[in-house]
């Protein structure tokens, strides 16, 4: 999807994903970073956000295209039609089948204590080449970044040493998508292949890996503190062109 140059509101829309989700795929697949652009509506026939995950499910498990259209209502070549538009790849004709209707279990109601785990108000940071410890706001459901920035750059020198995500996450003591979302506002890049990623730290390769793709630590212009790596033509962080778009400005 993101090859065929869908932006994030879309991608959003297509798989009925938080941003701060979809943030972490594009980190953990090590695609480009789609563009955020309002999506195209349709018309009085157009799909629903509920469509596309029975689009999505019943093509990458060989639905006939038939099976999938009596699912949704529609037609084939509206089937055919959306799987090019998202680029879904072609499927082999000799497996696919139409599905018996799946019986539905009964549905559990959630339990009453069923809250979100918080942090606590101080915790250590592990696996790195200094001590550091992290603050949360809010009483306990978000890292306080502001007031920990070593540790925020941290996370950066991190992921460009080619630190798994999945590990930064553990021994900072967060959720996998804390740290990808971290990532993706510092614009810190990892290595281009999965295989080169790695379970350790190691700085020097980060800051060697920086320099050699042109990345430059700066500060965020909205602030003056918040701190994000300016590689290639990248002339303003992404804090500052979210901030622009909110006041109505373009650069």
């Amino acid at each position: 999807m993101v090859a065929q140059g869908h932006g994030l509101e879309a991608l959003c829309f297509f798989l009925a994903l938080t941003r701060d989700r979809i943030f972490g795929l594009i980190v953990q697949l090590n695609l480009p970073t789609p563009h955020d652009r309002p999506m195209r509506r349709g018309g009085a026939r157009a799909w629903t956000q509920s469509d596309f995950p029975i689009l999505l499910d019943g093509w990458l498990n060989n639905w006939s295209a038939a099976c999938i259209a009596d699912r949704l209502g529609r037609s084939r070549g509206s089937i055919y039609y959306q799987t090019r538009r998202l680029g879904l790849a072609r499927r082999d004709r000799r497996l696919l089948h139409w599905p018996e209707p799946a019986v539905p279990e009964p549905v559990t109601p959630p339990k009453a204590d069923t809250a979100k785990p918080r942090l606590p108000a101080r915790w250590p940071v592990y696996g790195g080449d200094k001590v550091l410890e992290l603050t949360s706001k809010r009483k306990g459901l978000q890292v306080d970044w502001l007031k920990n920035l070593e540790a925020y750059v941290d996370v950066g020198w991190r992921v460009w040493s080619g630190q798994r995500i999945s590990v930064i996450a553990e021994n900072y003591g967060v959720s996998y998508i804390t740290i990808a979302s971290a990532a993706y506002w510092l614009n810190a890049k990892g290595p281009s292949s999965h295989k080169d990623l790695v379970d350790h730290f190691d700085r020097a390769l980060g800051e060697a890996n920086a320099k050699a793709r042109g990345g430059e630590l700066r500060k965020s212009e909205v602030d003056g503190i918040t701190p994000y790596w300016k590689v290639g033509d990248m002339f303003k962080s992404r804090r500052d062109k979210r901030n622009a778009k909110r006041r109505g400005l373009a650069f």
